[in-house]
């Protein structure tokens, strides 16, 4: 597999009139051809321009939200599936409670509140045992939905934390999304992947986990039988993703694999928040078959723009939105290196 990138150096004069010289490293992805672009010196800008996390300003809307929160009630004052999908009314497996989402973006729309009991907004905080139900009750809810609808088999289970994360209520959430229409990134991840195997007869993920772990650079650890790696060619920012090879769907993850990649999360997480940085945002990308040649399921997780007062999503500007390539201020190699601690 080969790994291709292009640097290029560009020379400036700085407002104190002495010569400068930065260097822009180009990536590109080994499966899907996108570009992430990376120069160290936006290190300096980002700082200026994001400024550092408001910790007394989050503790404070950790308390006061808490008050009203309609996540902590959702046993008693929730929505509720209709009998056909859930009996119960709503879906709970441990620690983790299922309703339907009040405004629904597909034919089955859900939440999973990942504790009810435990209002918490720092990202360390979030045990993994309280993640391992919360993706539990993810794979009961796609499968659920696949038992009711056979047509009800593209999917996908994410979770935004915080304002800047994309999320509306700060209560920690999963939400998971089933339909009937392909999801275009994860199709268009999938058609790659069988166009790999069809050129090379192996796996890309088998392949890309093999070259990860001899370069070393990139490769983080694992939690049971899912592999942790920063991505070569990050899409968003300190993306890292976590690989579940032999398993294709969410349908079929085990509970153990439920609780690895839990376990992986929790760290990842709590690594961006010793970072300075509280929201982030992950989602699996799963197959809507039970099985797929060559794909694995696996999870991508990157950090967002810190928690301020007023906060600027640096991530949603015009390249990475419309033309698909984002640029970094840090080398994957950098950030996996102090996330391997963690393991």
């Amino acid at each position: 597999m080969e790994l291709a990138a292009i640097t290029e150096r560009t020379t400036l004069i700085d407002p104190a009139g002495n010569p400068a010289e930065q260097l822009i490293e180009h990536r590109t992805d080994p499966l899907l051809g996108s570009v992430a672009s990376i120069n160290t010196a936006l290190g300096v800008k980002a700082k200026a321009f994001l400024g550092t996390a408001d910790v007394d300003l989050l503790r404070e809307m950790q308390e006061k939200t808490r008050v009203g929160c309609p996540f902590c009630a959702a046993a008693e004052k929730g929505t509720r599936f209709p009998p056909h999908i859930a009996p119960e009314g709503q879906i709970r497996i441990g620690d983790a409670l299922a309703m339907p989402n009040l405004f629904s973006k597909c034919a089955f729309d859900s939440v999973v509140v990942v504790d009810p009991a435990r209002h918490v907004l720092f990202p360390s905080l979030l045990s993994k045992e309280a993640l391992a139900d919360a993706i539990r009750t993810a794979v009961e809810l796609v499968r659920r939905a696949r038992a009711h609808d056979p047509a009800l088999v593209h999917h996908v289970a994410g979770m935004n934390f915080l304002n800047p994360g994309g999320s509306s209520v700060p209560h920690p959430h999963f939400q998971v999304h089933v339909r009937s229409v392909p999801y275009s990134g994860i199709a268009r991840a999938m058609r790659r992947s069988a166009e790999f195997v069809e050129r090379t007869g192996e796996s890309y993920f088998t392949a890309l986990l093999a070259k990860e772990r001899e370069v070393g650079a990139r490769h983080v650890g694992t939690t049971g039988n899912v592999e942790w790696i920063a991505a070569y060619a990050p899409a968003h920012q300190k993306e890292i993703w976590g690989v579940l090879p032999g398993t294709a769907s969410l349908v079929g993850l085990s509970d153990a694999d439920a609780a690895g990649f839990a376990a992986g999360i929790s760290r990842v997480v709590s690594f961006y928040e010793e970072s300075g940085v509280h929201p982030f945002t992950l989602a699996f990308y799963s197959s809507p078959e039970a099985s797929a040649a060559g794909w694995a399921l696996h999870v991508k997780v990157c950090s967002r723009p810190a928690f301020t007062r007023l906060y600027s999503n640096y991530d949603t500007w015009f390249a990475p939105m419309f033309i698909g390539d984002d640029v970094h201020t840090e080398a994957p190699e950098a950030y996996a290196e102090r996330l391997r601690a963690r393991w």
